[in-house]
């Protein structure tokens, strides 16, 4: 019997999402897999929280667990994304963390489902790969990440992978000695933070995996709802791949920051909320950036407003008609193809019109890539308009 680690890592904020994850690859491995999980944690949980956990796996066939305290590994690591913690950074160590016997080791990010067997994955031949992981076509197909990256000296997003499912080649890192790299790497700043050190210390040495294994929920509004980019996203996975991936995926990763316990609608939440039902610690709800926002619209109803981004999140709140029309001006939005066009009955303009339009306030209305758009829009707008006041991103978190 092959034993298969399996590493998640969280503070004590994401405990019901821990167990959740852990839960659902439990329930869904073969009889004669063995899962052991090894579960990075800041600090030891309470009396209460290990029996929890103590209980599904003692209920359980072929599964163990064992908690690591990393401290304040990476506590002084300020994050650039407002929903991620510190613990994202505990994967850096994989190779030191775990017995010297194991020479692979799947890493799982918590906001994840499994709904299949590990096994196979874990089979996956990564040869002198240090690792294995899905390519992200949000970010090999997001134009506006080329300069980024280019600084940080990434030649190709092409192998870009996303950071949430990782099988991690160990005999090979430490035959590299590449956590040290990884480790050096800590002392800079990275927009997407460890992901980013990850593919940046891997790099040329990425082994792509099948779509099944991330299927990352976020691609149905930033991709599949407008038939161009859904071509460029079958195009980029093979369009088999993909809809075989969707139909039956053996991973499903609620990558953005909307998640399903904060908006049970999203897409794929279904499986998420089939587990959680199963878990004995409750979620604290956020409020979803939906709400955020239109109660930033609804606040400011008696001001001129214009909206920065045609992004589909706004054509859906508009269609829905949660965006009335107040004293909403319009739409700004740099893409060239759009200006001229209308949602709804609100115009798309160039940023230049800020110079005959003077509104009050603009909203940021960009979901998707959110964090880097956002930073560049607050500058833009506070430098060369400074009498009109920008609202800060609804949606980070």
């Amino acid at each position: 019997m092959i034993k298969i680690p399996i590493v998640l890592a969280s503070d004590k904020n994401c405990i019901p999402q821990m167990y959740t994850t852990m839960l659902s690859a439990i329930s869904n491995k073969n009889e004669n897999s063995f899962y052991e999980f090894y579960c990075l944690i800041p600090q030891k949980f309470s009396k209460y929280v290990n029996k929890k956990f103590y209980k599904l796996i003692k209920q359980s066939k072929n599964v163990s667990l064992k908690f690591i305290k990393m401290g304040n590994a990476f506590s002084d690591i300020k994050m650039q994304i407002a929903h991620i913690t510190s613990p994202t950074f505990y994967r850096l160590k994989i190779a030191d963390l775990l017995p010297q016997e194991y020479e692979k080791a799947i890493y799982l990010d918590v906001d994840i489902t499994v709904l299949d067997d590990l096994t196979e994955l874990f089979n996956t031949n990564l040869e002198e790969n240090y690792i294995g992981g899905v390519r992200s076509a949000a970010f090999a197909l997001d134009k506006n990440n080329r300069d980024y990256y280019n600084s940080i000296e990434l030649k190709s997003l092409d192998y870009y992978i996303n950071a949430g499912v990782i099988l991690w080649n160990l005999k090979q890192i430490r035959k590299d000695n590449l956590t040290k790299t990884l480790n050096n790497l800590t002392k800079n700043t990275y927009k997407f933070m460890d992901q980013d050190i990850i593919n940046l210390a891997c790099y040329g040495k990425i082994k792509p995996l099948n779509f099944k294994y991330n299927v990352m929920n976020y691609y149905q509004k930033s991709f599949l709802s407008n038939t161009e980019t859904a071509k460029e996203l079958y195009e980029f996975y093979g369009k088999e791949e993909f809809e075989s991936a969707i139909k039956k995926p053996v991973i499903v990763h609620y990558a953005s920051n909307i998640k399903p316990w904060n908006n049970k609608n999203i897409w794929l939440s279904e499986y998420w909320l089939k587990y959680q039902k199963k878990c004995p610690f409750k979620i604290k709800r956020n409020n979803s950036n939906k709400e955020i926002f239109c109660n930033q619209v609804k606040e400011n109803q008696l001001k001129k407003v214009m909206f920065w981004g045609a992004s589909l999140f706004l054509e859906d709140l508009i269609k829905t008609k949660k965006v009335k029309k107040h004293k909403i001006l319009g739409i700004i939005d740099k893409n060239t193809k759009r200006q001229g066009e209308k949602i709804g009955n609100f115009e798309i303009y160039p940023p230049e019109i800020l110079d005959k339009i003077k509104p009050d306030v603009i909203i940021f209305s960009i979901l998707h890539n959110h964090s880097t758009i956002y930073a560049e829009v607050k500058k833009f707008v506070n430098e060369k308009y400074p009498k009109v006041k920008i609202l800060p991103n609804a949606f980070e978190k």
